[in-house]
């Protein structure tokens, strides 16, 4: 299946669990999407307050040991929480990652990491991600995390990303620097245009600040 129409599929479910109208503001292409019934838009962002990167060494899809610290020095992280038996929702948010990292451009990896997590740590394998991460292009940048269940739950609590039955999680992005303590909440399906945009104001506040500062 390709990418665009998994992008597409996005349109038919808000959560893993259940159907709904369109989940997202905008389609593959990126175009904005109608606004969902009674007029609020489907795609809300909001300030996080509350997430903290929490220092737990997970595991990626090679089987590499690695700290979420460590992928925030420096750099602009972009997340988000799916399980690759999930048949609804995560596919779809996983293509706009795979498609995210082209409107990045040379941005990714050096200045923005995409780290995609795990809700389902008990089957999703280092083996088993790496083959899922693998049907949507992963570049180096873009990484897939699993671990035991115990640090896995306390990295999702400490991100707002945990949820209860993860066939009814809805599709949620996290975007911030974990050295300013700035980190925005993106609700439902957004496409990889409107990502970007979040992440390069990230950005250029950024550098904006590093300037200021004389750094």
């Amino acid at each position: 299946m390709s990418n665009a129409l998994l992008l597409a599929g996005a349109l038919a479910a808000a959560s893993c669990g259940r159907g709904g109208g369109p989940p997202g503001d905008g389609d593959a292409s990126g175009k904005p999407a109608p606004e969902a019934p009674g007029g609020a838009a489907a795609v809300r962002s909001a300030p996080a307050p509350d997430v903290a990167v929490p220092d737990e060494e997970l595991v990626d899809q090679d089987g590499a040991p690695v700290r979420l610290r460590e992928l925030s020095k420096g750099r602009v992280l972009v997340v988000n929480f799916i399980f690759t038996a999930c048949t609804t929702i995560c596919s779809p948010m996983t293509a706009i990652f795979g498609r995210l990292q082209g409107e990045l451009g040379d941005a990714l990896e050096r200045d923005v990491r995409l780290v995609s997590i795990s809700l389902d740590p008990a089957t999703d394998t280092p083996e088993r991600l790496k083959r899922y991460a693998d049907k949507f292009g992963r570049r180096p940048g873009w990484v897939f995390l699993t671990g035991s269940r115990e640090r896995v739950r306390r990295v999702l609590d400490a991100l707002g990303g945990r949820a209860p039955i993860k066939e009814q999680h809805t599709p949620v992005t996290l975007i911030g620097r974990e050295a300013e303590g700035r980190w925005t909440r993106v609700d439902g399906i957004a496409p990889p245009a409107r990502l970007a945009e979040e992440v390069r104001a990230l950005l250029s506040r950024g550098q904006t600040a590093q300037r200021a500062s004389g750094g």
